[in-house]
């Protein structure tokens, strides 16, 4: 399934660099992303593909991760969602998680774990422990980390130096918060 989209990655590169946030890509060798295509059956010509291919996943703030192909030091997306090698997953039905939250929120595209808003990106929010849809396609999504008000949708989960605290947070590592954030004790 190689069918490489130059244009919509450098599209991409743009939003990343004309945004007011602090986005780190990490880069891999492009043959993995394209058996990471190939298992997922997807192209380069969608954001999610493109994304995929190009990289082994994308840090917002410290705080965002979206997942890529495999490299040494990041997980990738088919570890992540556990993808055999017959591109089938062991991890949660009908959804592929695309990224995560350094708290362990959890964004995942439903593929009909919910018979409303199939395609959407859906949230698992680590406070309430239960899935929201963003009711977002998984491109305005993308552009939405990248662009938009993620503080706003965050505002009740981050504490006042969070910057310093996540600053040294790997891609594979996450913030345990104790008090868990959906006990009744914070």
């Amino acid at each position: 399934m190689s069918n490489i989209d130059n244009s919509l990655w450098k599209e991409l590169n743009k939003m990343f660099s004309d945004s007011n946030k602090n986005i780190k890509l990490n880069m891999y060798k492009t043959s993995i992303g394209q058996y990471t295509l190939d298992m997922l059956k997807i192209t380069s010509k969608s954001a999610l593909g493109s994304i995929i291919f190009n990289t082994s996943g994308l840090t917002v703030d410290n705080w965002i991760r979206i997942l890529g192909s495999e490299n040494k030091e990041n997980r990738g997306i088919l570890s992540y969602n556990k993808i055999n090698e017959q591109g089938v997953s062991n991890s949660i039905n009908k959804m592929l998680i695309v990224g995560d939250d350094v708290i362990g929120g959890n964004f995942a595209l439903n593929s009909g774990k919910f018979a409303d808003k199939i395609g959407d990106v859906w949230y698992f929010a680590p406070d309430t422990l239960e899935w929201e849809s963003l009711e977002m396609k998984y491109s305005e999504f993308i552009t939405w980390i990248t662009l938009g008000n993620t503080d706003k949708f965050y505002s009740t989960l981050k504490w006042s130096k969070w910057q310093d605290d996540v600053s040294n947070v790997k891609f594979d590592e996450a913030i345990l918060v104790y008090p868990f954030l959906w006990s009744n004790e914070i």
